[in-house]
């Protein structure tokens, strides 16, 4: 299992507004993606660059073509090589990508190709991971690109206690330098139980840091503001686990 980390919040930003407020709001990072509706998108490298400019807190950008988690297609995949060599030129904090084989494992090739074009920029696995066949297969293939930090998962559907006993168990089975960035949605009581457990610590959110709580909505400063509370709260409550920084 991996050591505790401090408690973290991530929020999605689609506008140089989003991430504006979302940084205003109390955000720790900022994950930069166009179009929310398909799952989010690679956004432009001009309003990637904008963002890194105008904000002091961290930023993974999306690098994702298309919504399928398989890629089959030679000139995506080279727009996926691009766009990713041209994101790492800036200064973020890392990237946000995932890509699966026809039988459900990591496509280790696409992604060995992709992360040779950023140099040594870190990388979040995103929720193409929950579609894996095998979890503990995929973690080893992953644990052999040590730019890979990060993997973002929701732990499934059903009551906060349910998912958050699966991310518990991802984080269990997660190898040394992986951590589980957990993608709480709207669930404030999941995001407590999440930034209260050492073994977390990371909370993903997106339409719930809108207002409108839409695909379409900005993000809110005032929204963040709450979760970022209900993270503080879950953290000072007495008899909270981890109850301090990692």
């Amino acid at each position: 299992m991996n050591n505790a980390a401090r408690p973290l919040l991530e929020v999605i930003a689609c506008t140089l507004e989003d991430a504006i407020a979302a940084e205003q709001g109390g955000a720790d990072r900022i994950e930069l993606v166009r179009d929310l509706g398909r799952g989010g998108l690679t956004p432009d490298v001009a309003l990637a660059k904008a963002v890194v400019n105008a904000v002091r807190i961290p930023v993974r950008v999306m690098i994702r073509e298309e919504e399928p988690f398989v890629v089959s297609s030679a000139p995506i995949a080279q727009r996926l090589c691009e766009a990713a060599a041209a994101m790492s030129a800036l200064a973020v904090d890392g990237l946000v990508l995932g890509f699966l084989d026809a039988s459900g494992a990591v496509d280790e090739n696409l992604l060995e190709r992709v992360l040779r074009a950023t140099g040594t920029t870190r990388v979040t696995f995103h929720r193409a991971f929950e579609e894996v066949a095998d979890p503990v297969a995929a973690f080893a293939a992953l644990r052999r690109q040590p730019q890979v930090d990060r993997v973002l998962v929701n732990g499934g559907g059903g009551a906060a206690a349910e998912r958050l006993a699966r991310l518990q168990h991802l984080a269990a089975l997660a190898p040394p330098g992986i951590r589980v960035l957990s993608a709480v949605g709207g669930d404030r009581d999941l995001l407590g139980a999440v930034v209260a457990l050492p073994e977390l610590r990371e909370a993903h959110v997106g339409r719930a840091a809108r207002e409108p709580e839409t695909v379409d909505g900005p993000v809110s400063a005032a929204k963040v503001l709450e979760l970022v509370s209900r993270r503080e709260a879950a953290q000072t409550r007495p008899g909270a686990r981890g109850s301090g920084p990692g």
